[in-house]
């Protein structure tokens, strides 16, 4: 049987999603290292929210980290492991804490800086993200396309599903588009971002990460990692994924499909939410999808499974 896990990224986030762990012995390193780097306030914030302060980036990314990486963890301990894993932008780095390239704490300190300098460099454009619902991918390609050839800063960030794609840019330049498109699309979603992610808009904070990654040495990859910042399986270029993620689209559909064909049995979906399951059953409506994200969620897995 062929396993492979996703970690899911920014967007999966709530209020009280450290709950399930929160009380319990077997999580009080992974919560002594997060008050060491974050401070325990940044407990407080995501327990008690209220929901609008999780979308700041530099609240929202770290959480999304910990409890994937605390449920990966939690899942080798009770021997269901993957041969495979991906992770959908942030979620990338979780997969690479699964597959064993860094520890808890030196991921940790990855994603404060990425969500920091991500957060720094949003401020200084007014943009956001848009999740497109509907309508015709090549005809909304060629409408941005032609966009960015009148000089408006809008990109194609997330090849999500065949029925959504996510636009980032600055807000004048969607608003511009939207206004020729309008009629051709029937739902836009505004992602709970603070800025214009995944867009060359971001390239002061690839520049400043890639800096700081000089300090950092990442271990080869236990488990097999394929990347949906490239998609292919990763080797020794793992900064060179971490840099291009601020600049590059995520290209979920291609790799997932790449992943399916290796004949993978059950996708699962470690972390926060429900939202990658989704995904990927519009990409592949006959894969089994299965998903955990609170240690309760284990006996269902397993009866799943056939554990």
């Amino acid at each position: 049987m062929k396993v492979c896990f996703v970690f899911p990224g920014q967007g999966s986030h709530y209020v009280g999603m450290f709950s399930p762990f929160l009380e319990k012995s077997e999580y009080r390193y992974y919560f002594q290292v997060i008050e060491r780097i974050l401070g325990k306030e940044f407990i407080d914030k995501i327990q008690n929210g209220p929901e609008e302060v999780l979308k700041d980036t530099r609240i929202s990314q770290p959480a999304i980290f910990s409890v994937s990486a605390m449920l990966s963890d939690f899942l080798k301990k009770e021997g269901i492991l993957a041969e495979y894993a991906v992770g959908h932008s942030l979620g990338e780095y979780s997969a690479f804490y699964y597959a064993e390239v860094y520890n808890f704490e030196d991921g940790l300190n990855l994603i404060k800086k990425r969500s920091e300098v991500m957060s720094e460099v949003a401020e200084k454009v007014k943009g956001g993200m848009w999740a497109i619902l509907s309508g015709d991918l090549g005809e909304i390609e060629n409408s941005v396309k032609e966009s960015q050839k009148e000089g408006l800063n809008i990109f194609i960030a997330n090849y999500n599903s065949p029925g959504q794609i996510v636009l980032s840019g600055e807000n004048e330049a969607y608003d511009f588009w939207y206004q020729k498109m309008k009629d051709k699309i029937k739902r836009v979603v505004p992602l709970p971002v603070s800025g214009p992610f995944h867009s060359p808009l971001m390239k002061e904070a690839e520049e400043i990460f890639k800096e700081y990654l000089i300090n950092f040495n990442f271990n080869k990859p236990k488990y097999k990692v394929f990347s949906s910042t490239t998609c292919d399986f990763v080797e020794n270029n793992i900064k060179d994924i971490l840099i291009k993620q601020f600049t590059g689209s995520v290209r979920w559909i291609e790799t997932i499909n790449s992943i399916y064909n290796l004949g993978i049995d059950y996708f699962i979906e470690v972390g926060p939410g429900k939202v990658l399951q989704g995904l990927i059953k519009k990409i592949i409506p006959e894969v089994k999808v299965l998903g955990i994200e609170k240690p309760e969620d284990l006996e269902t897995l397993k009866g799943e499974l056939g554990c």
